[in-house]
């Protein structure tokens, strides 16, 4: 039956993502595109156990809680030759500021850092005389949720101690100034591509007395313009150089290798005068949507786990053919 032998040769991949992650990555023109090279994707029922879903060779996912965890735990139990991206437990550092950042330092990247930060637990600790401003105050957690996007950046003292409309736990991150510019850094397996895009406005001493007094000491990123914070002073981002993409793979290449994760990308902006670049944010299966030709480059990827998973197989079964003739 030739429809049941084009079937069975299909990469089956269950997605179990949020809908508007669906609704964004998950067009016609993706799936009609990746099933012409062998690659099926198959939607999850997340109210089911996965042991009683598929077969699927391979699960993405977004999703988080224990529950989901444990029946993806269950699912690798009872199919260890599935491919799960990505583990959990490697997802899991990427819901904290701080622990996110961590591995940066250790990938000893000469002119590679993270900014200056601070985590607060509590409300007297705010109280403290001995910050830099501006400050970008962001929350601890960033799951995802709607908190997680409620950032400000905080000019002065007043700002910090009476104006957040944020409870700790919270990350006080340095503000530099980084002309504008926010290099965004798509990794996909193999796949590194690395995008410009605008970001906060520098601030000037100048702007930054000025929007002190008019905004109460804090503002909301929705809210900052940066024809108001830089004036006359700010300029047109297209002078800014892309980094070197020889450092863009190495860090990508340092990062998947340090993170345990195939779908990420990485937030990384140049100090203004300085040299070097600092990595300030890290996401999990980001929007991939928004890069061109971004069916070709997923449809790669899947295809690159299904090779995995077979030459997997074959070792697996050259070394179980080695062990019996010994």
């Amino acid at each position: 039956m030739p429809e049941l032998e084009e079937k069975t040769n299909l990469f089956l991949v269950g997605y179990a993502l949020p809908s508007r992650k669906i609704e964004a990555f998950m067009v016609e023109s993706f799936i009609t595109y990746a099933k012409q090279q062998g690659i099926q994707f198959i939607p999850i029922d997340i109210s089911k156990p996965l042991n009683d879903q598929g077969p699927f060779d391979c699960i993405i996912h977004k999703l988080y809680g224990q529950e989901w965890d444990l029946n993806l735990q269950n699912f690798s139990i009872n199919h260890p030759n599935a491919t799960v991206i990505d583990p959990p437990s490697a997802i899991q550092r990427l819901h904290d500021r701080v622990s996110m950042l961590e591995p940066i330092p250790s990938l000893n990247i000469p002119q590679l850092k993270i900014p200056t930060q601070i985590v607060i637990q509590d409300v007297e600790s705010l109280k403290s005389n001995d910050f830099r401003f501006p400050l970008m105050v962001k929350p601890l957690l960033a799951d995802g949720s709607a908190n997680a996007h409620n950032m400000s950046l905080v000019f002065n003292q007043e700002g910090l101690t009476n104006k957040l409309e944020l409870d700790p736990p919270m990350v006080l991150q340095q503000f530099i100034n980084h002309g504008g510019v926010v290099f965004k850094v798509y990794v996909a397996g193999e796949y590194i591509k690395c995008v410009k895009r605008s970001s906060l406005p520098d601030v000037s001493k100048e702007s930054m007395e000025k929007l002190a007094v008019e905004s109460g000491g804090v503002m909301s990123f929705s809210k900052i313009s940066g024809a108001v914070i830089s004036g006359d002073e700010g300029g047109s981002n297209e002078s800014v150089e892309m980094p070197d993409p020889v450092f863009i793979d190495e860090v990508a290449r340092g990062l998947r290798l340090a993170l345990g994760l195939h779908l990420f990308n990485f937030d990384m902006i140049k100090a203004d005068k300085e040299d070097g670049y600092l990595v300030v944010d890290i996401n999990y299966f980001p929007g991939y949507e928004k890069l061109p030709s971004y069916e070709s480059v997923m449809t790669e990827f899947f295809l690159n786990v299904k090779k995995s998973q077979e030459l997997k197989m074959v070792t697996m079964e050259l070394v179980k053919d080695d062990g019996l003739q010994n």
